[in-house]
C-alpha cells in the first residue's frame, strides 16, 4: 500500500507540472450507447482486458465517492467472467459494439490506438470497419513492483475504412 502511495503521489506531481486550463468533458456512460461529437479525428483507448481486472469493482470507491450509478453489470471482460470460449465471445462482442458505435462518429480517415493485451488474438479491424496501418510493442514498467516477470502491452493503430 505504502508504494502504491508513493507512486500516486509521483503522478500528481508530474500531472501539476504539465496541467494547462484545457477544456474536458467526462462522461459517465456505456461506450456502446454514449453520445459523441461527429468528426472524431482520433481516439485513444484501452479497453479492459479480458478476465484479468472487475474494473468496476478495483475503483468502486471513486463510484461511491462520485455519486455515479452502478454499471457493474454491464462491465465488459469482466475477471468474474473468467476466459473460456464463451466469455471471449461476449468480450469481443462487447468491445466491436464500442468500436463500431464509435466509428460512426469518427471523421473520413479517422484513427483508433487501441491499448491492448490481446493474447488470444480477438481484435479484427476489418470485423468493425477499420484497417489496420501498424502496431506499436511496449513493455509495461512494473509501477509498484508488485508484478511478476515481464508484461508486454500493443498498441493497434487502426484507420476508419
Amino acid at each position: 500500500m505504502y508504494r502504491y502511495i508513493l507512486d500516486t503521489l509521483d503522478r500528481i506531481k508530474e500531472f501539476a507540472q504539465i496541467r494547462t486550463k484545457a477544456s474536458v468533458i467526462a462522461n459517465h456512460a456505456d461506450s456502446r450507447e454514449v453520445k459523441l461529437p461527429k468528426g472524431i479525428d482520433m481516439i485513444f483507448t484501452s479497453p479492459p482486458y479480458i478476465g484479468l481486472i472487475d474494473y468496476y469493482e478495483q475503483h468502486k470507491y471513486a463510484y461511491e465517492f462520485l455519486g455515479l450509478e452502478n454499471n457493474e453489470t454491464r462491465e465488459i471482460g469482466a475477471a468474474k467472467n473468467g476466459q473460456s470460449e464463451q466469455a471471449k465471445k461476449d468480450y469481443i462482442k462487447g468491445i466491436n459494439d464500442v468500436l463500431l458505435h464509435t466509428r460512426d462518429y469518427m471523421a473520413k480517415d479517422g484513427l483508433a490506438l487501441i491499448v491492448v493485451n490481446d493474447k488470444f488474438n480477438l481484435y479484427k479491424p476489418e470485423e468493425v470497419g477499420f484497417k489496420s496501418v501498424g502496431r506499436v510493442e511496449r513493455h509495461v514498467n512494473r509501477r509498484t513492483g508488485r508484478r511478476e516477470g515481464a508484461f508486454y502491452e500493443s498498441i493497434l493503430i487502426w484507420e476508419k475504412i
